[in-house]
């Protein structure tokens, strides 16, 4: 499994969130301008896109991780 914190930035439209991807799946977004913690539900717009993009994404790299490591 992914032992690796992942992090990832959207500045773009006004907004600069952080989206912190942790290996048990859980994520922590931190609003950059004002160091506020954002709830996934309170996105909108292009940061729920970015948002569901890199979930879905990491998502699949926990599929293939687990199947690499049932197959041996």
């Amino acid at each position: 499994m992914t032992t690796k914190l992942q992090n990832y930035r959207f500045i773009e439209r006004g907004y600069d969130y952080t989206f912190r991807f942790y290996p048990n799946g859980t994520v922590t977004i931190f609003d950059n301008a004002t160091n506020a913690t954002i709830r996934p539900k309170e996105l909108s717009g292009a940061p729920l896109d970015f948002f569901a993009k890199k979930k879905i994404q990491f998502i699949k790299n926990k599929l293939i991780e687990a199947n690499r490591s049932a197959a041996g």
